[in-house]
């Protein structure tokens, strides 16, 4: 098979973007987020609720959507829910785009601007694109992190995007690999996953016979025998040599 034809999977936080969550801060940071949400409601459209509120509707939609679902191998989409309060809750129809837009400006206070996880990372992308088809493969939201990565300059580089809140899948399910496979119409054989995330991003892939290259990130000590290289990421712009090393001999 041509080099061009084969595939590369990234996980997406950790492994290409660097996004800091304070812990301590997180939940006042959440609820900042939201307030930066309604007023966008009511500035924009004259929707005028709470932010309190707001998260209470969000939260029932999201029970509702789990009940009867195992939490570990099905993942919501958060804009389709944000459609639904809208829509069910309160009486108002906007474009997915708008939500969309709308959801990244929370994203940015609650969770802080995404920057790139190591110097490289577009230099790195850039080479890999010219022999390979590159596709994202995340456990995250569509409607902002579709967003960031645009914002970062590296969407150009991916073919595919394929995120667990549009699939309906999180990657611990092995459902979520399969479909990765379904959208990018390859055998497991001609695909490589990169990532940080041992047991997301080699453990379950490997299972279905995809390649694997573990993106090691400082403080991280595991024995890595499942995978099929390891890269430390302070080595990062060694990925497109690891990557021939595995495709080349498939």
């Amino acid at each position: 098979m041509n080099q061009k034809q084969k595939i590369i999977f990234f996980d997406c936080y950790q492994t290409l973007v660097d996004i800091s969550i304070d812990k301590e801060d997180q939940k006042i940071n959440e609820q900042k987020g939201w307030e930066v949400f309604v007023s966008l409601l009511r500035k924009n459209y004259g929707i005028n609720i709470s932010a309190s509120d707001f998260i209470s509707f969000l939260d029932q939609r999201k029970v509702n959507f789990y009940a009867g679902k195992d939490k570990t191998i099905y993942h919501h989409d958060l804009r389709a829910i944000i459609a639904e309060v809208l829509e069910k809750d309160l009486r108002h129809s906007l474009s997915g785009e708008v939500v969309s837009s709308f959801i990244y400006e929370y994203r940015k206070v609650s969770r802080g601007y995404a920057k790139l996880h190591h110097p490289k990372v577009i230099e790195v992308l850039a080479t890999l694109s010219e022999n390979y088809i590159l596709s994202i493969a995340s456990y995250t939201q569509s409607s902002f992190t579709q967003l960031e990565l645009e914002e970062l300059g590296i969407a150009k580089y991916f073919s595919y995007f394929v995120f667990s809140s549009d699939i309906g899948f999180r990657k611990e399910s092995g459902e979520f690999y399969k479909k990765c496979l379904e959208v990018v119409g390859k055998g497991s054989g001609d695909c490589v996953m990169v990532g940080d995330n041992y047991r997301e991003d080699v453990l379950i892939p490997s299972r279905l016979g995809i390649n694997t290259i573990w993106i090691k990130n400082p403080g991280v000590d595991l024995p890595a025998t499942e995978a099929s290289a390891v890269v430390n990421l302070e080595e990062f712009e060694r990925l497109p040599e690891v990557v021939a090393e595995i495709l080349e001999t498939n």
